[in-house]
């Protein structure tokens, strides 16, 4: 029986984003392999990472290409603490920085030194380092959160406008969800709800694709009892899905002793996340809930 359009509105389709492409090389080998597997539908690129090596960066628009995923520019303005930390692409970028010319590792940080002129300069210098690279991004995101503007509440700061500026002349779709049931809980303060109204209102208007929902795993590995309670939360999202398009973002990383040793004790959650797209529970959930995946929305 053919579906009406009523039907169709009613379906569930889920983007499964591997983000931090460029992390290292181990774990951007692993994202391809994900990727090939049908494991995870689309991926985010660090433009300012050092670690973006041209053979991975050509199969992955290969990849791109032939339907298999989307990529993302994964904005950046923090390093991370765990890694000597990233330079910014742009002369303005600059202003973000610490003495050592590296990004900050705080977002608070990040989000204060911002000004409207900054995050467009930088926006534009991340997304040509891609296009270098000979990628084509059709979305965009935010390492760490700092595009959204949620740390600092000044009116002078707001990054998130640029972001939806650049987005519509660029033709991206945005990560920011159009509700934040699944991020924030079922009561938004206002603090978040009214900005968040108005940014999707702004995205409206900028004709810019936003999902419906948007969900991770929030907690930092000791707040994780193992894998099998990484796993159970995620199986306990499924069901929780709307209709429409949602976007499910990890972080998996290689089980290697070089990351292992690389990047600390905190790398043990990646690698959990890495098994847990693989693990036939988590596939069979997926078919039981009746979830297409889609690489965008």
């Amino acid at each position: 029986m053919e579906r009406t359009g009523l039907d169709m509105d009613r379906r569930r389709r889920l983007v499964i984003t591997a983000d931090d492409f460029g992390y290292d090389p181990a774990t951007n080998d692993l994202v391809l392999a994900l990727i090939r597997g049908g494991f995870v539908t689309s991926t985010t690129v660090l433009a300012v990472s050092e670690e973006l090596h041209p053979r991975q960066l050509a199969l992955l628009q290969h990849l791109a290409d032939a339907g298999l995923c989307t990529i993302g520019l994964h904005f950046a303005t923090t390093s991370d603490r765990n890694r000597s930390g990233w330079r910014p692409l742009s002369a303005q970028g600059r202003a973000l920085t610490e003495a050592d010319g590296r990004l900050p590792t705080g977002g608070t940080t990040a989000e204060r030194r911002a000004t409207s002129r900054i995050i467009g300069a930088e926006l534009a210098a991340q997304y040509s380092r891609l296009d270098e690279y000979g990628l084509r991004p059709t979305r965009l995101d935010s390492h760490s959160g700092t595009l959204y503007g949620l740390r600092a509440h000044s009116d002078q700061n707001k990054p998130l406008r640029e972001g939806i500026r650049f987005a519509a002349e660029h033709d991206l779709a945005l990560r920011m969800p159009r509700s934040v049931r699944l991020v924030v809980g079922p009561i938004t303060p206002p603090q978040i709800s009214r900005p968040h109204a108005a940014a999707v209102e702004s995205a409206d208007h900028h004709g810019v694709r936003l999902p419906a929902e948007m969900a991770t795993n929030p907690f930092p590995y000791p707040f994780i009892r193992g894998y099998r309670s990484l796993l159970a939360y995620y199986l306990r999202l499924l069901p929780k899905l709307p209709a429409g398009t949602t976007e499910i973002f990890l972080h998996p990383g290689s089980d290697s002793p070089a990351s292992r040793h690389r990047f600390g004790g905190s790398w043990i959650k990646r690698i959990w996340e890495a098994r847990m797209l693989r693990d036939p529970i988590w596939r069979a959930a997926l078919k039981t809930q009746n979830i297409e995946l889609v690489t965008t929305w």
